[in-house]
């Protein structure tokens, strides 16, 4: 987690850097901003062997916005900051049931779940004209940061990110099911109108195992889809 965040940083003063030293050359505005709300399907292929657990996917929305740093007309490095709410189902099994994106959910043995978080996507930008307008080609890294996560059904059950697995033997300090922090990769493709609207598309996958304490079978990498509206100013 600690290198993604460190390259996440070194993209950031090295854009600042190339910034400074082009923008009197470009002959367009070098930094522009932006605003997004998109809706999102967000999960976990994941599968907690310990507590015989998986999860299935579900609809949510997300609000943010983007700042631009063009290099050329078409080149421009993009960096984006969004706040989400994520649904979905954990549900148990005994068995891993491998990935699982748009299957039937099952309807006995689940347990609604809600999660609020960030993510910080760095995608590098390429602009190809279309029309009036032109489509936007992205390609990077991000990192995710969970505010809260819970269950709003039965109260009960416990969500695997407050669930205690073991504790650390050096700092004494509980370890959770699930970790709060993720990095992984992103892809993102759209179409900007001449009056700055734009339809866009995006993907998440993260790289990380949020496992948060030793096991051999369990594992669990967040993923996300998002659609929505942007507006460029």
């Amino acid at each position: 987690m600690k290198k993604y965040i460190l390259t996440l940083l070194s993209l950031s003063l090295f854009l600042t850097g190339a910034h400074a030293q082009d923008a009197d050359s470009l002959k367009i505005k070098p930094v522009t901003l932006g605003v997004l709300l998109q809706a999102n399907f967000a999960g976990e292929d994941m599968y907690i062997a310990e507590l015989g657990l998986t999860a299935y996917p579900g609809f949510g929305a997300e609000i943010g916005g983007f700042i631009d740093y063009h290099f050329t007309r078409r080149i421009a490095v993009e960096l984006q900051a969004i706040v989400g709410l994520q649904n979905g189902i954990y549900t148990a099994t005994d068995k891993d049931l491998g990935f699982i994106f748009w299957q039937k959910r099952p309807t006995s043995g689940v347990e609604d779940m809600r999660l609020v978080g960030l993510d910080i996507p760095i995608y590098f930008m390429y602009n190809l004209p279309s029309g009036a307008g032109h489509f936007n080609l992205g390609a990077g890294i991000f990192t995710h940061i969970t505010f809260g996560a819970w269950c709003p059904g039965d109260r009960g059950f416990v969500t695997p990110y407050k669930t205690p697995m073991s504790v650390d033997e050096v700092t004494g300090k509980t370890k959770y099911a699930l970790s709060y922090g993720h990095a992984g990769l992103g892809l993102q493709i759209g179409y900007e109108f001449a009056s700055g609207l734009q339809i866009n598309l995006s993907g998440k996958y993260s790289v990380i195992d949020i496992i948060n304490y030793e096991s051999e079978k369990s594992y669990a990498r967040p993923y996300k889809l998002s659609l929505g509206f942007g507006w460029h100013f």
